[in-house]
């Protein structure tokens, strides 16, 4: 027979004795090593781990009846780690105890043999105990554990409720030699940047262990999901075995920003005039840039807004350039035409000649104005003309309408009808203003007019 089934045939010889010794004294505790089969198996085949592996062991325990001498209804069994023996360096530690009950009302009395069946109790809470491995590689390693047991509240037969057997519990592994796990990284990359200040990290680093199920899990600085910078940055990466044995790996990713910013708000072409042979200034609204990476894009136009265009075409470009260097730029057109001033020459004839002077006159009195009108040198007999009074001190204007007639533009001038004194008077022809003169109203005094000085 192979000595490891050897091995483990005493062990399961020795658990049955110990099931029959308890039947045939008193109650007894035993231990179940693996909750996930029914039953309670005191001997666990723990198989192939590495060497100095940690093997953590929830323990259960159930309470038999046995025999004539029984624990009392309503008492807890409190189950602590006793003691154990461990091959070689490997060790055992106990991180918990476990407890059996209360034991129900109807449980076997004193003296009371019990009923055909062996009932049993598994209420209560679970223990845990930690197996180390040895270091050394090898076949069929056994761990033997023994728990002590206590009763509360104290009973009346305290001492003798439990047989003599002790319960024990019996592991066995086998320990294989363990090799380190491969770690399997990205090769190095250059990739564009997808967000503000970098691109989000979301490379995918593998580890596989010839020992470990499931794998062991990796971990790198800096971490998938954290932002990478615009340059090279070196990831390092490192995975650990549960036999403490490691891998480690590195690879760079390099962030570039390749792709420009987006221009809006460019104007259209722009057209204006100026009276001014140099030309005319002209202003228009900042265009606005948008970027992937850059939060903060420069937007500038040449020439720029505001400044003083010369008479013809003019092409202004703007640009928007982000922290790489990356532009976009578009342009639009400044148009300016010198268009010279219009020159309206207004001849005042008698009573007003000449241009500039202040006329006086008694109010309430008809006021002829004649003038003759030249746009540009060259007189105008059509158009829309109109006498304009504007109060001196500002307010209102009044319009009379001229008519052509007798070689000169009339119109009459109802002084009844103006409420101030003082007007400043001028012609528009066709829009244009003409210079004028100044008319003064008086009282109820005789009808005088002064020109510079002079009486009529």
């Amino acid at each position: 027979m192979h000595l490891r089934s050897f091995r483990r045939a005493v062990a399961l010889a020795m658990a049955g004795v110990l099931a029959v010794a308890a039947v045939a004294s008193a109650d007894s505790v035993r231990a179940d090593g693996d909750l996930l089969q029914p039953g309670g198996q005191t001997f666990i085949d723990l198989g192939e781990v590495g060497p100095s592996a940690e093997i953590t062991v929830a323990v259960a325990f159930t309470l038999v009846c046995g025999h004539f001498s029984h624990v009392d209804p309503g008492q807890t069994v409190t189950v602590s780690f006793g003691g154990a023996t461990a091959p070689l360096d490997g060790d055992i530690v106990a991180s918990e105890s476990g407890t059996v009950g209360p034991v129900p009302s109807g449980w076997t009395a004193d003296g009371d043999g019990c009923p055909e069946g062996q009932p049993s109790v598994t209420t209560g809470t679970t223990g845990s105990i930690t197996l180390r491995a040895p270091s050394t590689a090898g076949e069929d390693y056994v761990y033997s554990t023994l728990w002590d047991k206590a009763l509360s509240p104290a009973g009346a037969n305290d001492a003798g409720a439990f047989n003599r057997t002790p319960t024990g519990l019996s592991f066995t592994l086998d320990v294989v030699g363990n090799t380190p796990p491969i770690l399997t990284v990205p090769a190095d990359v250059t990739i564009e940047g997808d967000t503000a200040g970098g691109w989000h990290a979301s490379y995918v680093v593998s580890a596989v262990d010839a020992e470990d199920d499931p794998d062991p899990t990796t971990d790198c600085t800096p971490a998938p999901g954290n932002v990478l910078p615009l340059g090279t940055t070196t990831v390092s990466c490192t995975v650990t075995d549960d036999g403490d044995l490691s891998d480690t790996g590195t690879f760079d990713v390099t962030v570039v920003d390749t792709t420009a910013p987006a221009l809006a708000g460019v104007p259209a072409d722009i057209s204006v005039t100026s009276a001014d042979p140099a030309g005319a200034s002209v202003s228009w609204t900042a265009p606005t840039a948008s970027d992937i990476v850059d939060v903060a894009p420069t937007v500038g136009c040449l020439p720029a807004s505001g400044t003083t265009f010369t008479v013809g075409d003019t092409a202004v470009t703007c640009t928007a350039s982000d922290a790489s260097g990356n532009e976009t730029s578009r342009s639009f057109t400044v148009h300016v035409d010198h268009v010279p001033p219009v020159e309206v020459v207004a001849t005042w004839l008698e009573p007003l000649s000449p241009s500039g002077a202040t006329f006086a006159a008694n109010r309430g009195r008809t006021l002829p104005v004649k003038v003759s009108l030249s746009v540009d040198g060259t007189v105008r007999t059509t158009g829309d003309v109109g006498l304009v009074l504007v109060p001196c001190g500002g307010g209102d204007a009044t319009t009379v309408a001229m008519a052509y007639g007798g070689g000169r533009w009339n119109a009459s001038i109802d002084t009844s009808v103006l409420a101030g004194s003082c007007y400043e008077v001028h012609a528009v022809i066709d829009g244009l203003d003409s210079d004028g003169f100044r008319l003064e109203l008086r009282g109820a005094e005789a009808l005088q007019a002064s020109v510079k000085g002079r009486s009529r």
